[in-house]
């Protein structure tokens, strides 16, 4: 019988879909009105009256995942994942040509019909359509099936990039870390939509990737590197401890990873540590530790100006260019250690002040002109110089 045979019958000849409807302000609408109505509500009540007559519902229950209402969407998807098997094929064809949220509840229905639906996924690997072979591999990822491994390394070499990014992705997807092992390889990939998604992957591992991502900066060239560079930072905080043990590793190279990981991060937790760093006996290191304390902006601005008066002379000279390379958020501070008793310090907040440039410190640099210190004064008068040439 056909749906609309169906019913008309169920409705003793009306194409009426009120049948069971509780919410007694909706009114009795067709099902064409039902489902083209503006009211998200009635659509939503027209895909629960279809759901139950099972397979005939499926095209229809499929048109409306393209819905305009994510509701309407997930109610329709819901109703085909409670049909099963018999919507498993119709979904598959479905995410060929399909929108980013069309397929995004294709993929979630299939999801939830599960273990019915592998092989029929598996099967569809071969499919010509590439937007059905992604589609898939997405799904294969989130279904606890046997042999589900094979079948992403299988898509891994699929002729086309879009489906290889997608088993990078779903290798992210699998449980007990399976994937980092591959994930890792794939840093190296040529392809970078492909390198992308393995980050991403990565990323969505989390804390359990943070130690194999340290192995492999150990063990690469600058390019790889990066990349996992960028999946450390992606990870975040979780990793915050592994990483600041990179700042002693006896190797200048991993102290500056290190460094550039936290300063992608931007936790504020580890700033002190970045300071230290100022100290390294290895230019590049400095530098990196400067790059990424300035990256923190005024956040920061508390523990670089405390490095500000540190007694290691490579600290304050990285706390002097931050400073300087930060600007205006600096200067409030700056002028008060004008009045600073010590005049390594006076004469440090000049130099950086005439850097800056700002107004706002003429009047105070001025006094300094009457300092007891020759040296004060001549850094004084440089800073008003270099403000007036502004």
């Amino acid at each position: 019988m056909g749906l609309f045979r169906w019913l008309r019958s169920r409705d003793e000849g009306k194409e009426e879909i009120t049948e069971g409807m509780e919410e007694s302000h909706l009114p009795r609408l067709s099902l064409d009105d039902s489902l083209g109505n503006p009211d998200p509500e009635v659509r939503i009540t027209a895909v629960h009256s279809i759901t139950g007559i099972g397979a005939p519902a499926i095209p229809l229950l499929i048109n409306c995942l393209n819905d305009e209402s994510w509701r309407v969407r997930r109610a329709a998807g819901s109703a085909l994942a409670g049909i099963g098997e018999a919507a498993i094929e119709p979904m598959i064809a479905a995410l060929d040509g399909a929108r980013t949220d069309v397929r995004r509840e294709l993929i979630r229905a299939l999801t939830l019909i599960g273990k019915p639906a592998f092989p029929a996924l598996v099967e569809a690997l071969d499919n010509p359509s590439s937007d059905i072979r992604s589609g898939v591999v997405g799904t294969i990822a989130r279904i606890n099936a046997p042999h589900r491994g094979e079948a992403l390394t299988k898509a891994l070499n699929d002729p086309d990039q879009s489906v290889r990014a997608a088993a990078a992705e779903a290798f992210g997807h699998l449980p007990d870390e399976q994937g980092i092992p591959v994930l890792l390889g794939l840093l190296g990939d040529p392809v970078e939509r492909v390198r992308n998604a393995a980050i991403t992957a990565c990323i969505r591992i989390g804390k359990p990737a943070v130690s194999p991502l340290i192995r492999t900066l150990e063990g690469s060239g600058p390019e790889i590197r990066s990349y996992a560079e960028e999946a450390l930072i992606g990870i975040g905080s979780a990793g915050r401890a592994e990483i600041i043990d990179l700042l002693h590793h006896e190797s200048p190279v991993m102290r500056q990873s290190g460094i550039r990981v936290l300063g992608g991060i931007r936790d504020l937790n580890t700033v002190s540590h970045l300071v230290g760093a100022l100290a390294d006996s290895d230019p590049e290191v400095r530098n990196a530790a400067i790059a990424a304390l300035s990256g923190f902006g005024k956040a920061a601005l508390p523990e670089i100006t405390a490095a500000f008066e540190s007694a290691d002379l490579r600290v304050r000279e990285g706390a002097m260019e931050i400073l300087a390379g930060m600007g205006e958020p600096a200067v409030p501070s700056l002028i008060v250690y004008l009045k600073s008793e010590d005049p390594s310090v006076k004469k440090r907040s000049a130099v950086i002040l005439g850097e800056i440039g700002s107004f706002e410190a003429h009047e105070p640099l001025t006094d300094l002109l009457h300092d007891s210190d020759p040296s004060v004064r001549r850094e004084a008068f440089e800073a008003i110089e270099q403000i007036k040439r502004r």
